[in-house]
C-alpha cells in the first residue's frame, strides 16, 4: 500500500468535507492544533502508534482529551482514521491537509535564502512583486546562508532564481577552467 497516496486521499477528503460544511478554517486551526500536540507530547504518539492499544481505546482517548477543543468534523475524522487503522497515518495526512489547503486558497510558498537578515518591509516589497507576478497570495519564509556570500536564491513553485555570489563566482571558475582546457588541448 502506498502510504503517501492514503495521506492525500484522507486529506482532500477531509478538506472538500470542510468546505462543504463551511469550516474550512477552524478544521484548518484543528490541524494545526493536532500538529502541535504530536510534536511536543511524545506519549501522544507512544499511545497512538501503539498496537497494543485498542482502537476503542486509542478513539476515548482521543474524545476525551480533544472534543473541547476541536470541531465534530475533525473529531469524526480522527475517530474514522483509527476505525480504519490509519491513525499512523495523521501526521501525513496533516502534512497533505496543509499543502491542499494551500492548494484550496491560492497560497504559494516562497523560499528565499539571503546571506543576511532582511527587514520586514523587503519581505513585503519582495511578497508584492511576487503576488503581482504570480497573482497568488505569497507565503514567503526567508533563511539565512552566509554560505552564499551576497545576493540572494528565490524558489517558487518549481522555478528557482539564483542571484547569488556563489554561483557566479562558480560560473566564472568554471569558464576559466573551460578556457585553460582548451588552450592546452589547442596547444
Amino acid at each position: 500500500m502506498n502510504y503517501s497516496k492514503i495521506g492525500v486521499r484522507y486529506a482532500k477528503a477531509l478538506l472538500l468535507t470542510a468546505v462543504e460544511e463551511n469550516i474550512l478554517e477552524k478544521v484548518k486551526n484543528d490541524m494545526q492544533f493536532i500538529h502541535e500536540v504530536i510534536a511536543t507530547v511524545p506519549e501522544f504518539n507512544h499511545i497512538f502508534n501503539s498496537p497494543v492499544v485498542k482502537p476503542s481505546e486509542k478513539q476515548n482517548i482521543f474524545k476525551n482529551t480533544f472534543e473541547p477543543f476541536l470541531s465534530k468534523l475533525t473529531i469524526n475524522f480522527v475517530e474514522m482514521l483509527i476505525k480504519h487503522r490509519r491513525e499512523s497515518r495523521l501526521s501525513d495526512v496533516i502534512r497533505n491537509f496543509f499543502a491542499q489547503y494551500k492548494i484550496n486558497q491560492g497560497i504559494v510558498t516562497a523560499s528565499l535564502i539571503t546571506p543576511i537578515k532582511i527587514d520586514d518591509n523587503l519581505k513585503n516589497e519582495i511578497s508584492q512583486l511576487l503576488h503581482s507576478k504570480y497573482n497568488k497570495t505569497i507565503e514567503l519564509l526567508s533563511t539565512i546562508d552566509s554560505s552564499i556570500i551576497g545576493g540572494f536564491v528565490l524558489q517558487i513553485e518549481d522555478i528557482q532564481y539564483d542571484a547569488s555570489v556563489k554561483t557566479r563566482l562558480k560560473k566564472v571558475r568554471n569558464e576559466l577552467m573551460n578556457t585553460q582546457l582548451l588552450e592546452v588541448r589547442s596547444s
